[in-house]
């Protein structure tokens, strides 16, 4: 039996990069998808690539952002299957420049930081949490970095982005405390990879993240409030 055989899975940020490619990994395990990205054209063109025959990928144009997002997309959910098993909130944007911090950056990146990476998971996990709880074993995954992690609160340089990330690690453990033995919630590291965000010189592929995410969602239930990286805990 394939992994994913028959699971239920939203995957945000699907139309490129670390989203994409774990929606083709989750696919090719049985996986049935909701998939959302703000931009149309792409998010079509990544639905007739990933699901040519159709009928196991239907997609959503939302900006995560915007104040109606979230019910829009839990009613697609809730039309589609009525419950959710997985919750993979992957979309995020990095708009520091590479050195800044919060003095020489602008209020605008530590804005859209903020809104992208952390408001808007928090806002779609809790629109989200009624189909979960319909859901068999549902899990959240945050998708977060090894740069929102303790020991990079001492460095430079994407200080916006560095903060949006420590923040979702934190809202994944509370939230993780307040759902135990309800819904699985985990952050997930994906690496630096070779995307729009991690830029052309990161050493991986986002192929690579994606078997990562695979070995998260298949962990047993139990495992909840805590980080992970290609199928291994790490300190958050």
């Amino acid at each position: 039996m394939s992994l994913l055989s028959g699971r239920r899975v939203l995957i945000t940020g699907i139309s490129r990069g670390i989203g994409f490619e774990t929606a083709r990994l989750f696919l090719a395990h049985g996986a049935e998808l909701v998939g959302t990205a703000r931009d149309v054209a792409r998010l079509e063109s990544a639905r007739r690539e990933l699901d040519p025959e159709g009928g196991r990928l239907s997609v959503v144009a939302a900006d995560l952002t915007d104040p109606d997002a979230p019910a829009r997309i839990a009613a697609a959910v809730s039309d589609r299957w009525g419950a959710l098993d997985v919750l993979f909130s992957n979309a995020a944007v990095q708009v520091d420049g590479a050195a800044r911090g919060f003095v020489d950056g602008t209020r605008a990146a530590f804005e859209e930081s903020l809104a992208v990476n952390l408001v808007a998971p928090y806002r779609l996990a809790l629109a989200l949490l009624p189909a979960l709880e319909r859901g068999v074993e549902p899990r959240i995954v945050h998708v977060s970095s090894g740069a929102g992690n303790l020991a990079s609160m001492q460095s430079s340089g994407i200080a916006s982005y560095r903060l949006s990330k420590f923040a979702l690690n934190g809202f994944t453990m509370l939230l993780a405390s307040e759902l135990k033995d309800r819904v699985a919630v985990n952050a997930f590291d994906p690496g630096w990879v070779k995307t729009d965000l991690g830029g052309s010189h990161a050493p991986g592929h986002p192929s690579e993240s994606a078997a990562g995410a695979l070995a998260l969602v298949s962990l047993p239930f139990a495992e909840t409030g805590k980080f992970w990286k290609d199928g291994r805990e790490i300190a958050f």
